[in-house]
């Protein structure tokens, strides 16, 4: 049973729902303060999952390949639209443009993280939950934030999470096999690079468009492998 997944689902559902229902108590100094301090996180997180980097080649062909893609068909531009309309359907919830911002990062954090996909596999394969559960912790606190400052759209990310972690669990005794020790340490990688930039963005450091940067998320295993052939 998937339950460290349904455990990490359930929390930024009720994260999200919750802040978005307390937002109004919460003041203004204190999102603003916690904000940053996620923002940070986040920036560790991928800091310490890039050094877990195998190949500097392979992380960094597969990010512009995958930017490339991203920006070709738009990617960012398309969930933004999507978001916008979603957002007209629920009470309270006519979004600006930071709170769109900030609803994106969210998706790209919680559904995208190198540390969700992995614990996904690593759950189906060992039936160890424990980085699920870790990870629950902290998207419940974050989804409690955005939650009060972007509304109920950040308990709704919980929907696609779900999808996307599922799918990684099932899949994982076929994939797991497949992939080397290498393969593994560049797919951390290039998730801690998408965290980081997030990380930053969050801390209104630099704006990234990260979300066209996940089409690198599948791409870095092809690449990795292909690179780990070459005879240098």
């Amino acid at each position: 049973m998937p339950i460290g997944i349904l455990v990490n689902v359930a929390s930024v559902f009720l994260g999200g729902i919750l802040g978005a229902v307390m937002g109004k108590y919460i003041p203004d100094r204190i999102n603003k303060a916690l904000t940053s301090i996620f923002g940070l996180s986040a920036m560790l997180i991928g800091i310490s999952m890039i050094g877990q980097m195998n190949s500097l080649s392979a992380v960094i062909l597969s990010l512009i390949l995958g930017g490339l893609i991203g920006e070709v068909v738009k990617l960012e531009s398309s969930v933004n639209r999507g978001i916008t309309v979603l957002a007209g359907h629920l009470p309270g919830s006519s979004l600006s443009g930071e709170q769109r911002d900030n609803i994106i990062s969210m998706i790209v954090l919680f559904c995208f993280s190198g540390t969700g996909w992995f614990g996904s596999m690593n759950a189906g394969i060992t039936g160890d939950h424990s980085i699920m559960f870790a990870k629950s912790i902290m998207d419940f606190f974050t989804a409690l934030i955005f939650g009060a400052t972007s509304g109920y759209m950040v308990g709704l990310i919980a929907i696609p999470q779900c999808a996307v972690f599922l799918a990684l669990f099932y899949m994982s005794k076929s994939l797991m096999p497949l992939m080397t020790t290498g393969m593994i340490g560049d797919f951390k990688a290039v998730g801690g690079v998408i965290t980081l930039a997030l990380g930053l963005k969050l801390s209104k450091i630099k704006h990234y468009d990260a979300i066209n940067l996940l089409p690198a998320i599948i791409l870095v295993f092809f690449v990795s492998y292909f690179w780990g052939l070459l005879p240098f």
